[in-house]
């Protein structure tokens, strides 16, 4: 065997081996602190995503780069390989280097290798920085089609968050919902490559949208020719063309010809490989992965799902109950019915702050999110940290250009300009967003409510200080039924609360032949959708939705939702008491769908089907009798349907978002229940329990108007689609 093949793939093996051996596989469970140092030493802990993450310990002060330098000058950069060593291009010509030469340079090739796994420590305007080794190899060794990139702190965050998904046995990879151009995929290619060239007997895969976008983006455009351009003694013997199309083969070819035209034994090679595969949701049902990386997940369509594919594609990186792969998980997010709203539900299966018994989030995924404002290309000062306010003075930034603006104005200032194309407004807001609810924003093409009115109200919301909304629970004063309701406030309670009525208006009780009726009819009412049945099998079933809302009123907020529920506690008869404990502490009547009559008999059976409304005159047909009383509304009428869709329609354009005669904001302060209406589909009104009940609200507050005559109800003709110019 080569001797200094030989040594080169010792060590190699012995990096690997070091990883396993130390704390970058186990996490502190008893702190659920994450430890990344290689070596188990415990430094700085960052929270990340909902992660305390441990870094390695700091060196002392003389060890780190920069030292010494005046703080300006202290930042990161990326060191030439000696000249001498750029002339060689492989091992064997290394081999064929004498001795002495060898000896030379040796330092300086085990000092690389022990940066790639331990890291690297230098000072940034001041600031001892640790970036990890994954990191480090991206920045001094990855060259791209740009050239070799430059630091970045909110990719140093990626990274850190990276190598703790890697750490923690109960993690099987990272899930990062990212806006426009933030290098993602450069990332995860440089990842890949970095990990294939040191580990053995591994399979690493890549997924994209598309198999071309797979196969020619990721695999040709980036992780070939990044390999193509790494030193000598990263790489391994390789077999096949320089150039491959399908697979990234590290594999010992029967021989090899030098410059000299000498045949070389190369000895045991590392027997990895790095391919591709077309977007379908088995594409590596039955291999065993060690690394996989999932692109653009947001916007793979039907048939492709990218929950049932990650369902399939999650078994390939366990082995019993052992994980022993990782995945790559990244995209910007697509429209709901473009496979946006998969992703999302994938999204909310991977919070690290809800696991199971076993330790693991349902995705087994840890979720990341970076505002767009602290990503945004071109807004970096010269030590890659986000200039996202606005500077006091220009700011150097980090490709000499001045930064006059901070990102957050500009983006800002994009959103402005778009303000009367509300359609372009929202793929702004979309591609690079603030926050995640904005991330998730669906398109608003063919939507059935001015959904440019609603998204305005959101973003005023989102900004608003003080928010006017209070979470927790309604309860019975010292557990005393039936006789006091109070509020206690608790960030983790079912309900949600913008305003509450006077206590002289509180808990009244008002009674009409004997029953207990609402006394504050004139002020307010309520819409519930409900639900009958305790579980579902999925445990995910509808939630119990309520809402009450405000009349017009001289003395009180008036047209305006004051409370907003939504939950499916483990009982219905939970449920149905938090609806009759708001009722009673307002005092509002309640409209209810009479097709779920399960909380119709639970107020019956309290003494309160008083506060129980009987259909609105308004609501029945011209062939009903105007004496009968029922609870309630059908649910599934025609012409309830089209009376409650045009409620809520027409309380968008007259209360939601800014006023087109005064400019002053609407003062509906429930992000949920807007968020459900732009997504509402009235021919699918199962999912939209918040929009069932506030659209009920709104039914009950009409006054009454001439009966509903039957009709055909042709929603394509009744409704506007809002599509903007």
């Amino acid at each position: 065997m080569n001797v200094a093949s030989t040594w080169i793939f010792l060590i190699l093996r012995a990096e690997f081996l070091a990883l396993e051996a130390t704390g970058m596989v186990k996490s502190t469970d008893a702190e659920d602190i994450i430890s990344i140092c290689p070596n188990g030493t415990k430094g700085e802990i960052v929270r990340i995503a909902d992660l305390d993450i441990s870094l390695p310990a700091q060196p002392p002060k003389k060890q780190i780069s920069g030292y010494g330098k005046p703080n300006h000058m202290q930042l990161w950069e990326r060191i030439s390989m000696p000249e001498e060593l750029l002339r060689i291009k492989s091992m064997d010509e290394w081999a064929e280097m004498p001795r002495p030469f060898r000896e030379k340079f040796r330092p300086y090739i085990e000092e690389e290798f022990r940066r790639r796994r331990e890291g690297f420590w230098f000072y940034n305007d001041g600031i001892p920085t640790y970036i990890t080794g994954r990191h480090y190899m991206m920045l001094q060794w990855t060259r791209m089609d740009i050239g070799y990139p430059d630091y970045l702190e909110f990719q140093r965050d990626i990274f850190v968050h990276l190598a703790a998904c890697e750490a923690d046995p109960r993690c099987i990879g990272q899930l990062y919902t990212k806006c426009r151009r933030s290098g993602y995929t450069n990332i995860c290619s440089a990842v890949l490559l970095d990990e294939a060239t040191q580990v053995k007997d591994k399979l690493l895969g890549i997924q994209s949208k598309t198999g071309k976008d797979a196969q020619e983006n990721i695999f040709m455009k980036k992780v070939v020719q990044m390999f193509r351009h790494y030193p000598f003694f990263f790489k391994p013997i390789q077999d096949g063309t320089t150039n491959p199309r399908m697979e990234l083969a590290f594999r010992e070819p029967s021989k090899r010809i030098t410059k000299n035209n000498k045949t070389t034994q190369t000895g045991e090679a590392l027997n990895t490989v790095i391919n591709w595969k077309n977007t379908t949701n088995n594409a590596y049902d039955g291999e065993k992965l060690h690394l996989l990386y999932l692109d653009e997940a947001g916007k793979w369509e039907k048939p492709t799902d990218i929950r049932d594919a990650w369902r399939i594609q999650r078994t390939c990186l366990i082995v019993g109950r052992k994980i022993v792969g990782k995945a790559m998980v990244g995209s910007t997010v697509n429209p709901m019915d473009k496979g946006g709203k998969e992703y999302k539900d994938l999204w909310r299966d991977s919070d690290p702050e809800e696991r199971n018994k076993n330790g693991r989030t349902r995705s087994g995924l840890y979720r990341l999110f970076i505002p767009a404002d602290m990503a945004l290309e071109g807004f970096f000062d010269k030590h890659g940290r986000a200039v996202h306010e606005d500077p006091d003075s220009p700011v150097e930034g980090i490709d000499g250009v001045d930064v006059e603006i901070g990102s957050r104005s500009y983006l800002k200032n994009e959103r402005d300009a778009m303000k009367h194309d509300a359609s372009e407004m929202n793929e702004i807001v979309r591609q690079f967003p603030f926050t995640t609810d904005e991330a998730f924003r669906d398109s608003i093409e063919g939507s059935l409510f001015n959904v440019g009115k609603i998204y305005e109200q959101i973003q005023y919301n989102d900004e608003l200080f003080p928010n006017p909304v209070v979470t927790g629970n309604f309860v019975w004063k010292n557990g005393e039924k039936d006789k006091e309701v109070v509020f206690s406030a608790d960030p983790n309670g079912r309900f949600k609360v913008s305003w509450m009525p006077p206590p002289e208006l509180r808990n009244k009780v008002k009674t009409e032949r004997g029953k207990r009726i609402a006394p504050n009819a004139e002020l307010g009412v309520g819409g519930v959708d409900s639900y009958d049945l305790d579980a579902t099998v999925d445990g995910r079933g509808s939630k119990g939705a309520l809402h009450l809302y405000n009349k017009f009123s001289m003395d009180h907020p008036s047209n305006t939702f004051v409370l907003e529920y939504a939950s499916r506690p483990p009982l219905a008869k939970i449920f149905y008491e938090d609806v009759l404990m708001a009722a009673v502490f307002y005092g509002y009547p309640i409209l209810i769908e009479n097709n779920k009559y399960g909380i119709a008999r639970y107020f019956e059976s309290r003494g309160y089907d008083g506060y129980l409304m009987d259909r609105p005159r308004h609501l029945m047909s011209s062939s009903a009798k105007v004496n009968v009383k029922t609870k309630g509304i059908p649910s599934n009428s025609q012409d309830v349907i089209q009376a409650h869709a045009h409620a809520i329609e027409a309380y968008v354009h007259d209360h939601i978002g800014a006023n087109y005669e005064t400019g002053e904001m609407g003062k509906m302060y429930f992000n949920r229940t807007l968020e459900d209406w732009i997504g509402y589909k009235i021919d699918n009104r199962t999912k939209f329990d918040l929009t069932i009940s506030s659209g009920l609200c709104l039914l009950a507050a009409q006054k009454y108007k001439s009966k509903v005559k039957p009709s055909n109800f042709n929603e394509s003709k009744f409704f506007r689609r809002y599509k903007y110019n």
